[in-house]
């Protein structure tokens, strides 16, 4: 079956930390209305399904007055076209692809070797790896530091138990091979980041997919 509870949050960031583990993901904490909110963004490629991202400067969202008319907090949103729901496969931006496979980075596993095994090419080799975390270290900082910025994510919302509630899935959603996740598939529920600074005038959007998931989906989001 898809994700469960596709939402896009919109809020004020305050902090992010590392959390590692099995899973490693970069945890951002939101305000907003109903929270505060966390954000679980897949940062490091650990289970040999490496992750590929991009980071897009000078980006315009698909359906900006749509996304902009949001208020603060969680919105589920229904998987269909025509509204805010994101597909990497589909969306569009104007007439041209919202995101496509080449625009992206693999980004190495943590802990993978490199070639040669010299210390400079262990060096390099971390730096790569690290760098959507930096990425997205430094689009925080630059959000927190504008009283006006905002982070729209876009993924799959959970309840923690009474605790705090959040979004996760912040990744492609369809594509997956059927003994990989197979059940998250379907299609118009991708996640992403959206990021508005007002006071530079500008969106930066983070992309994140693996690279075991196809870009050629069915109606279901399996691969073809």
């Amino acid at each position: 079956m898809p994700i469960t509870n596709y939402s896009v949050l919109a809020g004020d960031p305050v902090s992010g930390k590392v959390v590692s583990g099995a899973s490693a993901h970069y945890q951002i904490t939101m305000n907003a209305p109903g929270g505060p909110f966390t954000l679980a963004v897949n940062i490091q490629s650990v289970d040999g399904s490496e992750v590929l991202y991009a980071i897009v400067e000078d980006f315009t969202p698909p359906d900006l007055a749509g996304l902009t008319a949001l208020p603060m907090g969680m919105t589920a949103l229904k998987s269909e076209a025509g509204g805010l729901a994101l597909d990497f496969v589909r969306s569009e931006v104007g007439a041209a692809p919202m995101i496509t496979k080449a625009q992206m980075t693999l980004l190495p596993q943590v802990g993978a070797q490199a070639k040669g095994g010299s210390v400079e090419a262990q060096a390099i080799q971390q730096a790569k790896a690290m760098a959507l975390q930096n990425a997205v270290v430094t689009l925080l900082n630059m959000t927190i530091a504008d009283k006006d910025g905002v982070i729209y994510a876009f993924g799959s919302a959970f309840a923690d138990g009474g605790k705090v509630d959040g979004i996760h899935d912040i990744h492609m959603n369809q594509g997956n091979p059927k003994n990989n996740h197979g059940g998250d598939n379907g299609i118009w529920q991708d996640g992403a980041l959206f990021i508005s600074l007002p006071s530079k005038g500008t969106w930066t959007a983070v992309f994140i997919a693996f690279q075991t998931e196809s870009w050629s989906t069915d109606s279901a989001g399996n691969p073809v």
